[in-house]
Formats: structure tokens, C-alpha cells, sequence
């Protein structure tokens, strides 16, 4: 992208959370990496949640908008 085209843009955060069952969150955090949309470490690492047998990750995708 050329530097005129991106200037009048700003980085705009998404924070995205995952929550489940660890192997759910790991499926999770793979099909998004084949999908090419996440690097794996991009996620925090899972901490357990208040629910038994529940973990959770969270990632931050910064996008380029008007």
C-alpha cells in the first residue's frame, strides 16, 4: 500500500477472546492460524477462568480504517 493511501487511515484495535474447554481454545487458536488470520503467538496464554474446566486467550487485530 502506498504511503499516500494509508496516511488518512488510523490502526484500530479488536480484541478477540476465546473461552471454552482447553482443547475447544486450542482447536480454536489452530483453525484460525490455518485460516491465516491469527499467528498462534499472537494469543495470551490460557489462564483458567472462574468455571471448572474453562480457559480463556484473548488476542488484539489492528485494522487500517478511515
Amino acid at each position: 500500500m502506498s504511503d499516500k493511501f494509508t496516511r488518512n487511515f488510523k490502526k484500530k484495535p479488536t480484541q478477540h477472546t476465546l473461552k471454552g474447554p482447553r482443547e475447544s481454545v486450542i482447536n480454536s487458536i489452530h483453525m484460525l492460524y490455518s485460516l491465516g488470520y491469527a499467528e498462534i503467538a499472537e494469543w495470551t496464554p490460557l489462564e483458567p477462568t472462574d468455571i471448572p474446566g474453562e480457559v480463556m486467550t484473548t488476542m488484539t487485530k489492528y485494522w487500517l480504517l478511515p
